[in-house]
């Protein structure tokens, strides 16, 4: 598994549980597409905090496409 796949499977599942206790604790829900920019942005962000590695552009364009 690729490295931006990791990292979006790793916010998605991280999301999903937000929403998740959102729902129970709170009563809030948060429609899928809001579900999924937070997800979206979560792992851009990330990948924007590692553009001194040497992987970055890769790494972004491997998100892009």
């Amino acid at each position: 598994m690729q490295e931006s796949e990791s990292l979006a499977v790793q916010s998605t599942i991280y999301h999903l549980w937000k929403q998740r206790n959102n729902v129970y604790h709170n009563n809030c829900i948060i429609p899928p597409s809001g579900v999924a920019k937070m997800i979206y942005r979560e792992v851009k962000n990330t990948i924007m905090a590692r553009r001194d590695r040497k992987q970055f552009f890769s790494l972004l364009s491997s998100w892009i496409i």
